[in-house]
């Protein structure tokens, strides 16, 4: 039997937390995979696994019979656009009830600084609004700011080691979206009766390297320094650990317009949606902070 609600991209940063999110409200919901074997010692009892890929447009539309609702991320990708693209095409002639897409932050697809990705997500938007007007579904956009877990990521090893941190982000400050956060806005937008278009999911408040320092030298009873950190060395950092070159691309455009203060406007959109405020950056900092030889 085929499951009510699809998370595309479900084995990702956020999409597997959209997989728990709503197993955890009771969904009937699958997620694409393509070794349903390996998904199913990750996932809970109640998910089921869908086989089928990014790049296997049968598979896709495979994967929508019977859906009534689909959650769409994908990884950063050359190809992210064209996958998009494919996965909204075959959930439109499929019937689907309800497309949501895990967008990309509001200011990449600014006009004078859309990044390479942000023109890729507004390609999607693009597909989204223009099949919606001749196929009637319902759409959502989700558009969270820098995400909290991948720029702060590296705190508790760094300050395991010394006193002092980095981030590549300069003096500027950053309304940081907690991954969490991000996946209970799209878990609720898939199973509400209703969402706006588009929803926004930022911190509560932006801050900057030097608060964190602060807020952290509190927690750990001790003097925590910030050192901001040029982007060509966190460039150098990121590919000596891994990180494709079309990656490095997308993170050096993203880091070069945070460092303008492209990311500090916060937004009320997740507190309107879910009735609740979102995680603050204290609060992930206390998480670190208990992870930290004191």
């Amino acid at each position: 039997m085929s499951p009510h609600f699809l998370v595309l991209g479900a084995t990702g940063r956020i999409g597997s937390l959209v997989i728990q999110e709503s197993a955890g409200q009771g969904l009937s919901v699958g997620g694409l995979v393509r070794d349903a074997g390996r998904a199913a010692s990750m996932w809970p009892p109640n998910v089921t696994a869908v086989t089928g890929e990014f790049g296997d447009p049968a598979s896709i539309s495979a994967a929508m019979k019977g859906v009534q609702v689909v959650f769409v991320a994908s990884p950063v990708h050359p190809e992210m656009a064209s996958w998009q693209c494919d996965a909204v095409r075959a959930a439109a002639q499929a019937g689907v009830r309800r497309i949501v897409k895990l967008s990309g932050s509001a200011w990449t697809m600014e006009a004078g600084r859309v990044t390479t990705v942000g023109a890729a997500h507004a390609l999607v938007e693009a597909m989204l609004h223009s099949l919606h007007d001749t196929y009637g579904f319902e759409y959502t956009c989700i558009r969270p700011n820098a995400f909290l877990q991948g720029m702060l990521g590296r705190l508790d090893g760094e300050l395991n080691s010394g006193n002092t941190f980095s981030l590549a982000i300069g003096d500027a400050a950053v309304a940081f979206a907690d991954i969490r956060d991000i996946a209970a806005a799209g878990a609720h937008a898939m199973a509400a009766a209703s969402v706006p278009p588009l929803i926004e999911v930022t911190g509560s408040e932006a801050i900057s390297g030097a608060r964190i320092a602060f807020l952290l030298g509190q927690m750990l009873a001790r003097p925590i320094g910030y050192r901001p950190l040029d982007i060509d060395a966190a460039m150098d950092r990121a590919r000596a650990s891994g990180m494709p070159e079309f990656t490095l691309r997308h993170q050096r455009e993203v880091l070069s317009l945070l460092r303008e203060g492209a990311g500090s406007q916060s937004s009320d959109d997740f507190q309107n949606l879910l009735g609740r405020p979102s995680r603050s950056v204290d609060s992930f900092l206390a998480e670190v902070s208990a992870k930290v030889r004191k």
